[in-house]
């Protein structure tokens, strides 16, 4: 056999090792939460600030049985307090706590960065970072999440007041 073939026949017999993946969908409402000096769903003093999401997961297997990373674009529109859009994209892990095959509890971590049609007076900008963590349930292919994300320009323009949001999600792996 010749090298070539020998190369060829490695990688084939590693492909699918290398891109098997679990995929997901997911929908989210998400709220203002844990703002300086505002209630629950308040930013900007009396605004009410709301949204609904939509993302897609990638996520793989990594290193060790319980822990994943996972990619993740998202889109969302905002609600109040002025119609608009964000869009963003998310890498991170997820660690599962092993119970059973059917429960799987979870933690995840990620940051990413997005971009707003929404001019948040805190912000100063239109670009911004998103670290974020939460937890949630996964039974089978169902999943519920609850996720704190922390919108903030990271000191690239003036007031860099963050804006958090509270999501919480319900989606399914195909």
């Amino acid at each position: 056999m010749t090298p070539w073939f020998c190369s060829v026949a490695i990688l084939c017999s590693l492909a699918p090792t290398l891109v098997i993946a679990e995929q997901s969908l997911s929908v989210g409402y998400g709220f203002a939460y844990l703002n300086l000096y505002h209630n629950p769903g308040y930013i900007q003093g009396s605004k009410q600030y709301d949204f609904f999401q939509v993302a897609y997961d990638y996520e793989k297997q990594v290193w060790l049985k319980n822990l994943a990373v996972l990619a993740e674009p998202w889109a969302a529109y905002i609600n109040r307090p002025a119609d608009g859009a964000d869009v963003g994209f998310n890498l991170g892990i997820k660690y599962y706590v092993p119970i059973n095959e059917r429960w799987k509890p979870y933690f995840v971590a990620a940051a990413g960065i997005a971009y707003t049609t929404t001019g948040f007076k805190e912000q100063g900008t239109h670009l911004l970072f998103t670290p974020q963590a939460g937890f949630g349930l996964r039974y089978r292919n169902f999943f519920i999440e609850d996720r704190l994300r922390h919108h903030s320009n990271a000191h690239t323009d003036y007031p860099n007041r963050s804006v958090h949001a509270n999501i919480i999600s319900v989606g399914y792996y195909f």
